[in-house]
């Protein structure tokens, strides 16, 4: 769930902005706005040199994950699009990034999902946790970590933080980011060597 442009990628520090609806007419929601690229977690990880990644992903679903999570959820849940907030010491990001054999662990980071629903629209709050375990210097699994949700009763909350915890559709595209981004870190620091 929550994909689309980046495929939950706020993943080693890394890894729902959603929409109105109405039970009569479901309208789509125009697509989140990016951040400016000074709070962009994309142009942190890649160009910023800070002691802390303090940035913010949007994340939105596909029109796949739309239709999985409705189905979970027996029609109720149809779109959540969300903002995380993301502030984390990039020396724990970096360690995990050079590390061979480590599982990494990143603090819960807050988010706030606005949900479309068979009832209409709701707002809910919980975090994002990432964990990514790493062995032979390859991201062999992860999860973003949902959790901590308020706002919404747990007839939804539950599926939904089970799908978006364990959906291969969600871990896998982490482990392809995560392991593109170690390559791309790996060139540029050899690259620094010469």
């Amino acid at each position: 769930m929550l994909l689309a442009k980046h495929h939950v990628c706020w993943t080693i520090a890394v890894s729902m902005s959603l929409a109105s609806l109405s039970t009569h007419v479901l309208a789509e929601p125009p697509a989140p706005s990016e951040p400016p690229p000074e709070k962009n977690c994309f142009h942190q990880l890649l160009e910023g040199d800070g002691a802390m990644i303090d940035c913010e992903h949007k994340a939105w679903m596909t029109a796949e994950e739309k239709a999985d999570v409705s189905k979970l959820t027996r029609g109720y849940l149809l779109d959540a699009r969300c903002a995380i907030a993301i502030k984390i010491e990039r020396d724990k990001v970096d360690d995990a990034i050079a590390a061979s054999d480590l599982t990494f662990e990143s603090p819960a980071q807050p988010m706030t999902c606005e949900l479309a629903t068979s009832s209409g629209p709701m707002t809910i709050k919980g975090t994002f946790a990432p964990k990514v375990v790493f062995k032979d210097g390859q991201a062999i699994s992860a999860t973003p970590g949902l959790a901590n949700i308020e706002g919404v009763n747990s007839y939804l909350a539950w599926p939904v933080v089970h799908y978006i915890n364990n959906a291969e559709r969600i871990g896998g595209p982490m482990k392809l980011m995560i392991n593109a981004y170690r390559a791309r870190r790996g060139e540029t620091s050899e690259g620094k060597k010469k």
